[in-house]
């Protein structure tokens, strides 16, 4: 309980105040490692009074790294977190029932940025490269990337951990590296400042889970109706993202904190058309990712990435024709 007390200081009133509920309404606490337009479903339900409207009592929690999350998920502090898909095979291949019960990002938001003299491919042969740390969905990215251009990570080119996004623009722009993956609000910024794109990840056909809400299956288990009216709440929330644009750049513009309004607009136009109206996770995007793990992890060579999701919530959602009840306007 007190890894709850310390992470509630975070909760909903950093943002904004929830109303009380009535008592019937389940508190369901969603940790989010970060705020980014990744978790622009959870938020837009939020801010659009969704989880209110179906009854819910929902607490995001701002979480400092991966790490905590994880450990907060399994340790029962938190019920749902956001989280990369790789970070979830992982706490699966380590023994636990950690299941992704949908797909937020089924994308790579990344591009591969360059310093100025860097033209082409090639050109990194010798080079450095940051990623935020191995292991995580940078490095992953990062040698895929460099492999389908025809050079070898660690031997063509140097692959080193230099922190987050701010800390790696920041080493290539004083010539500590050569190139970083970075995403996407980031690589706007570097490109404004001088830099360039050698590959946007979005466009390139690969299927990733790059971000979903991580669960256990316990916890799916012992509370499918607050888990269908989830749901309802996370399909109405992204339907309103997607169809309001005005509504979307105003929740992107609250929680990421920005004065500049061209910031939340450009993440608006890049994130929006790509989010999936029904947030099923991308099965070959994990596979993608557990095929990454097998290289290295011989637990991920036998695993599969179906048992590592649990739809039924939102197939119940969507067998009931709530989603077509939405999307006419119902």
């Amino acid at each position: 309980m007190r890894i709850r007390s310390a992470l509630a200081v975070f909760a909903l009133g950093v943002f904004f105040s929830l109303p009380a509920f009535a008592q019937t309404a389940p508190t369901i606490y969603v940790g989010l490692v970060s705020i980014t337009p990744s978790n622009a479903p959870v938020l837009a339900a939020n801010d659009g009074g969704f989880f209110k409207k179906y009854n819910l009592d929902v607490k995001p929690l701002v979480m400092s790294g991966s790490s905590t999350a994880v450990a907060a998920l399994l340790s029962g502090n938190v019920n749902l977190v956001s989280m990369a898909g790789s970070g979830l095979i992982n706490a699966h291949l380590g023994g636990s029932d950690a299941v992704m019960i949908a797909g937020m990002v089924n994308f790579a938001p990344y591009e591969l940025v360059v310093a100025k003299d860097i033209r082409r491919f090639e050109d990194l042969k010798g080079k450095k490269l940051g990623i935020a740390r191995f292991g995580g969905s940078a490095d992953f990215l990062a040698r895929w990337g460099l492999e389908k251009n025809g050079l070898k990570p660690g031997k063509d080119v140097t692959i080193m951990q230099t922190g987050g996004n701010p800390e790696r623009v920041a080493a290539i722009m004083q010539g500590a590296i050569q190139a970083t993956l970075l995403e996407q609000a980031f690589a706007q910024e570097a490109k404004k400042a001088g830099l360039h794109s050698l590959l946007d990840y979005s466009t390139a056909g690969l299927d990733y889970q790059h971000n979903g809400i991580g669960s256990t299956k316990s916890y799916m288990d012992k509370n499918r109706d607050a888990m269908v009216r989830f749901m309802k709440a996370m399909v109405e929330g992204i339907h309103k993202f997607k169809t309001d644009r005005a509504f979307g750049i105003k929740v992107l513009e609250r929680h990421l904190r920005t004065s500049d309004p061209q910031v939340a607009q450009t993440a608006y136009d890049y994130y929006a058309p790509k989010t999936a109206t029904v947030p099923y996770v991308n099965i070959k995007g994990m596979k993608f990712v557990l095929d990454t793990l097998a290289e290295t992890n011989p637990k991920a060579k036998a695993a599969k990435p179906e048992d590592m999701v649990d739809h039924r919530a939102l197939q119940e959602v969507e067998a009931s024709g709530f989603v077509k009840q939405i999307a006419a306007g119902k």
